[in-house]
């Protein structure tokens, strides 16, 4: 009898995780750390495209228990192999609990925020953000992402902030003389957040401006990615050094 044919349609919108920040990973039988290349409701996708993987279909189950880690933080499920490459393998969560459904449900609800940021035209902005120096982003929330160019290092961002509403709060990330900082305000504007920072920078809110800018890595403007992505890796490098972090793979 056939095996049968394997398929990657996948119902739910996938989300493409960042390759070059190494957002997150999968771990097959507690020992086999696969880099996640997209994330959706219903699966997610590996890379095997290194040499080291070239016989790994022959050491993983097609049913497997998986460990998701994604900026530092996890949950374990089990997940059925629908698809095969030379380049990636395509999974399929087995849901036989709601654990993974609410664990991606924190990542992938910013992720959508951020897939729906429109940049500002420059005509719109007052000074100094009306200036070539800087990058102004408005989306459904509201959620605001302003950043600023660095005149030192080629596509690179010396200063930015990250801000959207949970509840009844404006919650911000912004990137200052190198270090990154958080706000939590109950005002009726994003205004005044600077006032309220957490010197510490709260992690939950680290993480959700993180996954804000991988949503919009999806439809990124041409000249955008470079800026993007260094700021993700600001965040990555944080968020994986912490003592809290379940991930000490990047």
């Amino acid at each position: 009898m056939a095996a049968p044919k394997l398929s990657e349609r996948r119902v739910s919108q996938r989300y493409t995780l960042n390759q070059e920040s190494a957002c997150g990973h999968a771990v097959f039988e507690k020992s086999i750390v696969l880099p996640m290349m997209d994330i959706s409701y219903g699966g997610f996708s590996v890379a095997i495209d290194k040499p080291e993987n070239a016989n790994i279909c022959e050491t993983l189950p097609r049913t497997s228990e998986v460990d998701l880690i994604m900026l530092g933080v996890g949950t374990t499920g089990r997940a059925i192999r629908v698809f095969e490459s030379k380049q990636r393998l395509g999974y399929a969560f087995c849901h036989d609990t709601a654990s993974v459904l609410i664990f991606l449900r924190r990542f992938i609800e910013f992720m959508r925020m951020g897939e729906h940021l429109t940049v500002l035209e420059k005509s719109v902005l007052k000074a100094p953000y009306d200036s070539s120096d800087w990058l102004c982003f408005r989306g459904d929330g509201p959620t605001d992402v302003v950043l600023h160019k660095s005149r030192v290092e080629s596509n690179a961002v010396d200063e930015a902030i990250i801000t959207y509403r949970e509840k009844d709060s404006y919650r911000s990330s912004e990137l200052r003389g190198g270090r990154l900082y958080t706000a939590i305000s109950t005002e009726s504007t994003a205004s005044g957040n600077r006032a309220n920072q957490d010197p510490q920078a709260n992690e939950d809110i680290l993480r959700k401006s993180a996954c804000i800018l991988m949503g919009y890595l999806q439809a990124c403007e041409p000249g955008h990615h470079a800026y993007i992505n260094h700021l993700l890796e600001h965040m990555r490098r944080q968020l994986l050094s912490s003592p809290q972090s379940k991930s000490r793979l990047g």
